[in-house]
């Protein structure tokens, strides 16, 4: 059966169409593979003759530091340095013959989801971490205190208390997505 150049046209377009709606959804859902620490991206250093030949005035304002509302939530990227400390913070709280031993296992395994939610100041920011390794592991951290683990969750019963803004940052993989999670948070 031949089709006139004008249906052909018109289904091509709609085929088109279609792929763009599709691809444009999918932007806007997912999040972006590289998102980094906005906060702490490193800026470049000036080099040795720059230092020399710049010299700070005395009265020269500072301009403060770029802030986000509070908050805000923004998924992060882990370090090696940040998997470490979470490690010795487990290591100093978990039994280590005890069902959370696996916790210590940061370090080098495991699916880690890693967040900050801004506070008012510095002092004040949340930075919180789940590590999914033979179950869910649950750090927190205050401002620049120390890492605080938190406990181990078994996900058939219930999930890590996240703060629900930095679940949906993460793309909702702890319930309150499009699915919902049946699944109740801990306490």
């Amino acid at each position: 059966m031949r089709r006139s150049p004008a249906v052909l046209l018109a289904i091509i377009g709609f085929v088109v169409a279609i792929g763009a709606a599709f691809v444009l959804t999918l932007t806007s859902l997912l999040p972006a593979q590289d998102q980094t620490d906005l906060g702490s991206a490193a800026a470049p250093s000036p080099s040795a003759s720059q230092v020399a030949d710049e010299e700070p005035e005395e009265d020269e304002d500072v301009p403060p530091e770029q802030r986000l509302p509070a908050g805000t939530a923004l998924p992060l990227r882990i370090d090696q340095e940040t998997r470490d400390l979470l490690s010795a913070a487990a290591r100093a709280a978990v039994d280590p013959s005890g069902p959370a031993k696996r916790a210590v296992d940061v370090t080098d395994s495991g699916t880690i989801y890693y967040g900050e939610i801004y506070g008012t100041t510095p002092d004040a920011d949340a930075y919180y971490v789940v590590a999914s390794i033979d179950r869910l592991y649950f750090w927190e951290l205050e401002g620049n205190g120390p890492w605080q683990y938190r406990g181990d969750y078994d996900a058939r019963v219930c999930m890590p208390p996240v703060p629900s803004v930095l679940n949906k940052a993460w793309g909702a993989p702890f319930g309150g997505g499009p699915t919902p999670n049946p699944v109740p948070t801990c306490s």
